[in-house]
């Protein structure tokens, strides 16, 4: 199992963040699509793209990063993957408060697999009706529902689902991201009242993306 092998340490959730990012990145320009991909950092200054025609006809999708990890001592094995969606307190009700927003979950351990990142992920969504915050590549004895994300779609699959207008939200100005960006900051707020946790962000490590869907 090389991609699961431990190269010096396991990758920080950051770590996974810049990689893919950097993958999304590539991916569009080399196909010369428009787009926009940036971290949302609560209370901080909103600048939008200089052009303002990627935001007339566009969609807007949110990207939730985080760490893969391995359990037990034994030899690396498929069965050992696992992400945890408990903290910070309030994010896994935000994704499910979303449509929009999917969790980006690595596939991988061994940094060597850095400059493919972007394909060695699933972007999933937990089932509304499901709050187990445990998540498993594929694991028969775990008792989470999500014992077995490993079907889940992969980059080419999800923007696709993008440009035939299966998931992300539509926005088409500046005014419409902004707004947007301002309900993901409410819920966040409100969401860490709740949790009476001021100190953690619900939003840490989401990223949107805006892409363009002219031809």
């Amino acid at each position: 199992m090389r991609h699961l092998t431990v190269k010096h340490s396991n990758p920080l959730e950051r770590e996974f963040e810049s990689w893919i990012v950097t993958g999304i990145e590539d991916y569009f320009e080399s196909l010369g699509i428009a787009y926009s991909v940036f971290a949302v950092s609560p209370g901080s200054e909103k600048i939008w793209p200089a052009d303002e025609r990627l935001l007339v006809n566009s969609k807007v999708f949110g990207l939730q990063f985080k760490q893969a990890k391995l359990s037990g001592s034994s030899l690396p094995a498929p069965a050992q993957l696992q992400w945890s969606f408990h903290q910070p307190s309030g994010q896994f009700a935000q994704v499910i408060a979303s449509p929009e927003i999917f969790y980006c979950l690595p596939t991988f351990i061994n940094r060597d697999y850095r400059k493919q990142a972007l394909h060695h992920c699933l972007f999933w969504r937990p089932d509304p009706a499901k709050n187990d915050m445990n998540a498993w590549y594929n694991n028969p004895r775990s008792r989470t529902p999500y014992a077995a994300l490993e079907t889940a779609p992969r980059w080419g699959l999800f923007v696709e689902q993008v440009f035939n207008c299966v998931i992300g939200r539509r926005v088409s100005s500046s005014t419409e991201l902004t707004n947007y960006i301002q309900e993901l900051e409410q819920f966040r707020r409100y969401s860490n009242e709740i949790a009476k946790s001021p100190d953690r962000q619900s939003d840490e490590g989401l990223y949107l993306v805006v892409v363009s869907l002219e031809s």
